[in-house]
C-alpha cells in the first residue's frame, strides 16, 4: 500500500493498481487501521465479481474484515486509472446476488 499525497493504493489479484481515495469508504481522519481493511479487501478478495454497465467495466471486491463486518467495494476505470467509486459495509445478501447474476465471478 503507498501513501504518498494522501491518495492511497493496493494492487488486486490481478495485477490492477485501485487507488483508494479519502472519502469513499476510508475516513478522513481516522487511523490506518481502516485504511489496512479496504487494502485487505482489494488485495486478497473472497469473492472478485467483473461487470458491464453502461459499457464501463466495474468490478467489485468483498471480503470480511471481522467477525461480524463485511466490505462490498466498487472499482471503475476514471481519470485514467482504477479508482474506488463506492463502499458499502455489510452488503445484503440480495446485493451481493444482483452484482453476482450481472457480472462474472474471477475469484
Amino acid at each position: 500500500m503507498n501513501m504518498a499525497n494522501n491518495i492511497q493504493t493496493a494492487v488486486d489479484p490481478l495485477g490492477k493498481i485501485i487507488f483508494l481515495l479519502p472519502g469513499i469508504c476510508i475516513p478522513e481522519n481516522k487511523e490506518h487501521e481502516i485504511y489496512d481493511d479496504v487494502a485487505k479487501v482489494i488485495q486478497k478478495p473472497a469473492i472478485l465479481v467483473e461487470a458491464k454497465e453502461s459499457n464501463e467495466t466495474i468490478l467489485y471486491y468483498f471480503r470480511s474484515i471481522g467477525w461480524y463486518n463485511t466490505l462490498l467495494i466498487n472499482v471503475g476505470w476514471k481519470n485514467d486509472r482504477w479508482e474506488m467509486i463506492s463502499c458499502v459495509k455489510n452488503p445484503s445478501s440480495e446485493n451481493l446476488s444482483v452484482i453476482l447474476k450481472k457480472g462474472r465471478q474471477i475469484i
